[in-house]
């Protein structure tokens, strides 16, 4: 595994990445990836930055296709430490990076920001790295304040959601932008909770910020239409973001929350 960027004599031009968040990061401080793990649902799960038509898949995340990355002679592999295949593995196949993003520290968007940082001095990037976190620093600028709290929500079925609390990326734009989280209950060490529909009734006075796709036929959802958020038309519908994602993804949900 790579100590630092002097492991390199020249920026690394064949990049394979294996996790989307640090993908978008690559991909946001103007260098395209030769190939990315699952890349076609990279498309419909992070959106934006968008990846070069050209993108190369090399299967799962958690499993990519080890043959089809050797044959990709990778100059560099970024994964996510603690997450998918045993780093000795892909030192097998080339130089790997793995960072830091979702961990026991519980601080995502700190460490994105230093994975950015870290991603931009390895690659020759300093100067894009800084603009996009001025970027990133002035959509964080404290919000003009809100009467509700707020649930971040995302459908892991038609009747389970998963709420994104204390740990989450989204939680960490929340805090910096000086508004409330109403979910203050354990997470996982990805930043989330699931339950049942019915655990928003507990909150009714929150507003509900729910990020796409919606289950097919919530609408008509007896149970949803007796929902106090549903029914005082306190919900927002927010395009799809990639809520494990990095410095991009912070500044995508940004953008959604003044919508909002």
């Amino acid at each position: 595994m790579l100590t630092g960027p002097a492991a390199f004599a020249a920026a690394p031009g064949r990049i394979v990445v294996l996790d989307w968040a640090l993908a978008e990061t690559l991909v946001a401080l103007g260098v395209a990836p030769l190939a990315v793990a699952e890349a076609p649902l990279y498309a419909k799960r992070v959106v934006q930055p968008a990846l070069p038509a050209k993108t190369r898949d090399v299967g799962l995340r958690n499993w990519p296709n080890l043959e089809a990355l050797r044959a990709l002679r990778p100059d560099l592999i970024l994964t996510l430490q603690g997450y998918g295949v045993p780093i000795a593995r892909l030192e097998q196949i080339g130089p790997v990076r793995a960072l830091p993003l979702y961990t026991a520290e519980r601080q995502p968007l700190r460490l994105a920001t230093a994975a950015a940082r870290d991603l931009a001095t390895l690659i020759g990037r300093e100067t894009a790295c800084a603009r996009l976190l001025a970027q990133l620093d002035q959509a964080l600028t404290p919000a003009p304040k809100a009467d509700a709290p707020v649930l971040i929500l995302k459908f892991a079925d038609d009747r389970v959601l998963d709420i994104y609390g204390p740990g989450s990326l989204f939680d960490d734009v929340l805090r910096a932008k000086v508004l409330r989280n109403a979910w203050q209950g354990p997470t996982n060490i990805w930043g989330f909770a699931s339950a049942g529909i019915e655990v928003l009734a507990r909150y009714p006075e929150a507003r509900l910020l729910i990020i796409e796709p919606l289950p097919v036929g919530l609408s008509a959802s007896a149970l949803w239409q007796a929902m106090p958020q549903v029914r005082a038309g306190r919900v927002s519908i927010l395009p799809a973001t990639w809520v494990f994602g990095a410095v991009p993804s912070a500044l995508r949900f940004a953008g959604f929350l003044e919508q909002a």
